[in-house]
């Protein structure tokens, strides 16, 4: 068998809908989806589907219905060597099973039958080898919980064994010695049991152990209630102490104060730069002044020798820079004149430039306006659209659920019609001339059945009148189809429909109003975002704004912009030659005034310069002082600068001492609140086991475990009388132990590859009473599964499972494995190691994969089918 698609209707989450999974491959199938997608609630489905009968009302079939209540329906399409089948199942409400071939749709069973079938289908009529092939979320090892599920995996795992085990099957560990076990433990049972029935006594004492029992188990439930909540109060104050743990609150706090440390010691570090910069900033100053004496003294040399010369050509370049000031002033004059006219040029452009763009502005508010009021009109007549949608839906009461509640009823009342024509005498007329048969003053129609209840009065045209007198309808189903059909009449009038045509059609109206109520919405939305009211004042606005508009020919921007560019041109050239012309005039005159007084300052400067040089034998050793001075600054200006620049190196990043006092300072934050939230959570469970704890339910359990325990005490005289077939099944079963190495060879054959995979020369340590493995053997060393990591032991549960299915499949009986969630515990390394081991048997083996590890099981490759969920 092979799943090929799956088909989920009001399971679980998926109230009102329907959930389906299509395009399952051959081999392996990954469903990868989010948390709470609803995963396990396929797998639950499933195995509801297969292993649960439609009839039943069991823990496993409730759990599937959603909290609004409702029917229940799961569906599969199978692939078997006869073809491929639909398998559906309807719990709950109008529970049903029925089969049908998917080429041409025809039921090929129903009900009882339909599950008569699936069993053949697995191959067995109990739990069949679902639960040694399918792993639930969260199940770790190859053992169920329940000690019944337990005891058929057991006996499904012996099957299986003795099945394959070949010769071995004529031996003390094959299927004859399980069938002579079994046969012993069943007369173990019966003896047992009749006994019991006889003694009375023991009767009374096997009644009272089961009353105290169920009363345990009650009260067990409470005291397992208090015990969690413990646990939880245990685990609340743990996550307490450790958010309250001095170490690493200090740790916390140090980092924090680190961070301050640091942020304090970026602003510090700042600061010093500074300080070099203005030390540097003065050295540099002491180097231009040092510089400035060296220049003055070498100047003041050379003044010295050309004072006199300067003062005999005094008057010479008095004369000379008096005619230069006079012509100066000229040009002066004129550029003053030329840039006046340049700015007033500038200002007409620009002015013509602005008017332009104004223009420009008042006509596209213009065409704004009209755009702006159809936009205004269309959204009014979408909000009126949605207003008489919105107002045909609250008026119609013809919902979904109305109208699958008339369709319900309207099932009904022809399921009862049919059941009253079946109870019912009827009376089929066929017409060959032209005259016809009426009843109560209507005729008869050809080839139509007439239902006789009692005494029927017929009419025969130039005949007569015809009388027919039967048995009554039984009054229970005529009963039962007025209820009905009252029923109908009730739900349609609840919408005034006069039939279920009207019904649909109303239906259909109201969903059609619904539909225009969300476009007019939509078409809303779209039209005025922000509201109506928002469009009309932009219109207002663009109407305000196209007041002064007219239709005089404009000259185009870019023409006007470059007569504003042309004129500012114009602009700037005027004012750099009036600036030219204005140094060169201030030039002028100072050269004049300069001349003028240099006859007169001809014998100071000489003076001056003499003394600026100094006594003429103190002359060189003036001039190397300098020159020592200058050498001294540079080098202590060039130092300050390097010094400058070593700093800002070395100075740390400012953002990442910030980003690092935040964090510190959120982690504070963030440890605080979660310590609110497990003290609130400390509280609750406080008050809880309060509650619990003060009505003695630990000391009723003891008391009631007691009594039971006496209870059981007092049958055990009559154990005895099974004494002799205890020791019996004791010797069988240490025959049966001594063959069971060879028993378990086609398991171990099946594995060897498998585990080779993830460990060199391993094998696995099976016991011979679970028929599970106990061990794991590598590198010549047994190691016990609870010695393992809880990753390992998913891993041979999982390999385990495999070699299951490779021995299911040399008997023909091939099943899908199904995985939920598994492979949780596995690192990088193994997880790619268990795909190669999920693919090497998915070759010739269904494997279907649910995961919400979207990114992990993208390595493990495989199909990914069709996921779809549509309204119900």
């Amino acid at each position: 068998m092979k799943l090929l698609a799956l088909h989920l209707t009001n399971v679980r989450k998926f109230t009102s809908y329907r959930a389906s999974i299509t395009g399952i491959g051959h081999g392996i199938t990954v469903i990868s989806e989010d948390n709470e997608f609803g995963k396990s609630t396929f797998f639950d489905a499933t195995h509801a589907l297969f292993f649960e009968k439609y009839s039943s009302s069991a823990k496993p079939v409730k759990s599937l219905q959603p909290y609004a209540g409702g029917a229940v329906e799961v569906a599969a399409d199978v692939e078997t060597d006869k073809g491929v089948f639909r398998v559906e199942k309807r719990f709950l409400s109008k529970k049903s099973a029925k089969i049908s071939r998917v080429s041409d749709g025809n039921i090929i069973a129903q009900d009882d039958e339909a599950e008569r079938w699936i069993s053949t289908l697995l191959g067995t009529a109990h739990d069949g080898p679902a639960g040694l092939l399918w792993v639930r979320q969260g199940q770790l090892g190859l053992e169920a919980d329940s000690a019944k599920e337990k005891s058929q995996l057991m006996e499904n795992r012996r099957d299986l064994l003795s099945s394959v085990a070949g010769e071995i099957d004529t031996m003390t560990g094959g299927r004859r010695m399980d069938r002579v076990m079994r046969k012993v433990a069943q007369s173990l049972a019966e003896i047992t049991t009749k006994t019991g029935r006889k003694a009375g006594q023991w009767k009374a004492v096997s009644d009272e152990a089961d009353a105290l029992g169920a009363a345990l188990i009650s009260v067990t439930a409470q005291v397992h209630t208090l015990d969690k909540a413990l646990r939880d109060r245990k685990q609340a104050e743990a996550s307490l102490a450790r958010l309250d743990n001095p170490d690493t609150r200090v740790r916390r706090n140090i980092a924090l104060a680190t961070a301050k440390t640091a942020m304090n010691s970026t602003h510090a570090h700042a600061g010093v730069v500074k300080a070099a910069q203005h030390d540097h900033d003065l050295k540099a100053l002491k180097a231009l002044n040092a510089q400035g004496d060296l220049d003055s003294f070498l100047k003041a040399i050379d003044m010295l020798e050309s004072a006199q010369t300067q003062a005999a050509n005094s008057h010479m370049a008095m004369h000379a820079a008096t005619i230069e000031s006079q012509h100066l002033k000229i040009i002066l004059t004129t550029a003053h004149t030329i840039l006046t006219k340049t700015v007033n040029a500038v200002v007409v452009a620009r002015r013509k430039l602005d008017t332009t763009r104004r223009q420009l502005s008042a006509r596209k508010a213009k065409s704004e306006v009209t755009q702006l009021a159809q936009q205004i009109t269309n959204a009014q007549n979408a909000l009126g659209d949605r207003n008489v949608a919105l107002a045909a839906t609250k008026a119609s009461i013809a919902t979904p659920e109305w109208l699958g509640r008339a369709q319900e009823a309207q099932a009904d009342v022809f399921k009862l019609t049919a059941t009253f024509d079946a109870e019912a005498t009827t009376l089929n007329i066929a017409y060959n001339g032209t005259a016809r048969i009426t009843q109560n003053g209507a005729i008869i129609l050809g080839d139509h059945a007439i239902v006789l209840d009692g005494e029927t009065r017929l009419d025969i045209a130039g005949f007569g009148t015809m009388t027919i007198h039967t048995k009554s309808v039984v009054d229970d189903s005529k009963s039962q189809l007025v209820t009905a059909q009252t029923i109908l009449d009730d739900i349609l009038s609840q919408a005034s429909a006069a039939n279920i045509h009207d019904a649909r059609a109303l239906a259909a109206s109201r969903l059609l109003a619904e539909g225009q109520a969300s476009l007019a919405m939509a078409i809303l939305n779209t039209l005025a975002p922000n509201g109506i009211e928002a469009l009309q004042a932009a219109k207002a606005e663009a109407d305000l704004a196209a007041v002064n508009v007219n239709n005089a020919v404009l000259p185009t921007i870019s023409e006007l912009e470059v007569r504003v560019i042309n004129a500012e041109e114009a602009k700037n050239i005027a004012q750099q030659k009036l600036c030219v012309a204005d140094a060169d005039y201030d030039i002028a005159r100072e050269v004049a005034t300069k001349a003028q007084t240099m006859v007169d300052v001809a014998k100071q400067t000489l003076d001056h310069t003499e003394a600026e040089a100094g006594p003429a034998q103190s002359r060189d050793k003036r001039r190397a002082d300098c020159l020592r001075r200058q050498a001294q600054e540079q080098d202590a200006m060039v130092k300050a600068k390097a010094n400058v620049q070593d700093l800002m190196t070395a100075a740390p990043d400012m953002d990442t001492a910030k980003a690092e006092l935040k964090r510190a300072e959120d982690t504070i934050a963030t440890n605080q609140q979660e310590r609110a939230q497990v003290a609130e959570r400390l509280a609750a469970l406080s008050s809880e086991i309060r509650t619990l704890a003060g009505n003695g339910i630990e000391e009723r359990r003891d008391e009631l475990a007691g009594r039971q325990e006496s209870a059981c005490a007092s049958q055990e005289r009559f154990s005895q009388q099974a004494a002799a077939l205890s020791r019996l099944q004791a010797s069988l079963e240490a025959e049966r132990n001594a063959a069971r190495e060879t028993y378990f060879g086609p398991i171990q054959e099946e594995l060897k590859p498998l585990l080779s995979i993830l460990y060199r020369d391993a094998a696995l340590k099976f016991d011979s009473e679970s028929l599970l493995p106990t061990g794991l053997i590598r590198e010549s060393t047994q190691e016990t599964l609870d010695d393992l990591s809880s990753g390992t032991k998913e891993q041979i549960a999982i390999l385990t499972r495999l070699a299951f299915a490779r021995l299911f499949a040399r008997k023909g009986r091939h099943m899908p494995i199904i995985l939920d969630d598994a492979l949780i515990y596995s690192d990088d390394d193994r997880i790619i190691k268990m795909f190669t081991a999920l693919n090497r048997v998915a070759q010739d083996q269904q494997i279907i994969v649910f995961s919400c590890r979207k990114l992990a099981f993208q390595d493990l490759g495989g199909a990914r089918p069709n996921v779809e969920i549509t309204k119900a």
